[in-house]
């Protein structure tokens, strides 16, 4: 056993996710099939909670086969349907749990104990899910989209904690607190699928889609050019290789400069921050928007360095 997770800490980021994804797309098979199979037999709104299951699993599903680049599908066809899944998901999950505002459906009691444990359970999962979407930066539209399906699968398992304190802590009704945040959550979830949908269009990280044509094999081998300038924001760098006349590379994200500041300013920042934190996050966001023609400002400067844009169908 030790033997075991020695080896799967040793595991890279990519191979973790996808080690990870494929238990994760046979569970949330599992749970979609005998959901649907209770629909036949309880009701239409089990089979409605299956095909989430099923959406979400699915989603990993395209994910994984566009990893591993199984089947000629483009990258334009796998990322369209990833997300649309993902929205019928949302709007699925969002039909689900209006049954508790439009039926006299009963909300399923918990113990104490097992609310707890649904409870843990639950905000770990969150953790790891916020903790993997920051992992996933710079690593390429499917990771990325992997990690934004199981962030889809936490906020559902954040409703059922919900419920399940809530059905042993509190006497009243609260079908319908519970019923408004399912909704909630399953908008937010639509959300995330137009994300998905709009993301390689404003994306500023974008692995897959960076290959040149070099017309001198005389050139280095190695190529790094700075895309962006910030005193504040991380920047962005192109880093690619050169081999056989392609150059082969990608967009990612250098350190936050914000580290490399005094270490007394950093100590104030780091108390002011609660004071910080919302105009840091609003520049970001502009930030993050400025950039969002980034691959095409990284196209304009490798033709004035003389290197040709390659269009990779399968991607």
């Amino acid at each position: 056993m030790k033997e075991w997770l020695k080896k799967y800490r040793a595991l890279s980021f990519e191979d973790r996710t996808i080690f990870n994804t494929k238990f994760s797309v046979i569970f949330n098979m599992i749970m979609a099939y005998g959901k649907i199979l209770l629909g036949f037999f309880f009701g239409f709104f089990f089979f409605i909670a299956g095909m989430v299951n099923m959406c979400l699993g699915m989603s990993k599903l395209e994910c994984y086969w566009g990893i591993r680049r199984t089947a000629r599908r483009s990258f334009r066809y796998r990322n369209r349907f990833i997300g649309i899944t993902i929205i019928i998901a949302g709007a699925g999950y969002a039909i689900y749990m209006t049954r508790l505002l439009l039926s006299s459906a009963e909300i399923m009691k918990y113990n104490e104990i097992l609310a707890i444990m649904i409870a843990f359970v639950s905000f770990v999962e969150l953790a790891i899910a916020i903790k993997g979407l920051f992992s996933a930066a710079g690593r390429g539209h499917y990771y990325r989209n992997i990690k934004l399906t199981n962030m889809c699968s936490a906020l559902t398992a954040m409703v059922l904690t919900m419920i399940a304190l809530l059905s042993f802590a509190s006497d009243t009704d609260n079908r319908l607190l519970c019923g408004i945040s399912g909704v909630c959550v399953g908008a937010i979830i639509v959300l995330l699928g137009v994300y998905v949908l709009y993301a390689p269009k404003i994306s500023v990280v974008d692995k897959e889609h960076n290959i040149y044509k070099c017309s001198d094999l005389s050139k280095e081998e190695t190529i790094n050019i700075k895309l962006t300038n910030s005193k504040f924001y991380a920047d962005f760098y192109y880093q690619a290789s050169i081999k056989d006349g392609l150059v082969d590379g990608h967009i990612i994200k250098g350190k936050n400069p914000v580290f490399s500041w005094n270490i007394w300013l950093v100590i104030l920042i780091c108390i002011l921050s609660e004071i910080l934190i919302f105009p840091y996050a609003v520049g970001a966001i502009v930030y993050y928007f400025k950039n969002s023609t980034l691959i095409e400002k990284l196209d304009a400067k490798m033709l004035e360095l003389g290197y040709e844009k390659v269009v990779d169908n399968n991607d």
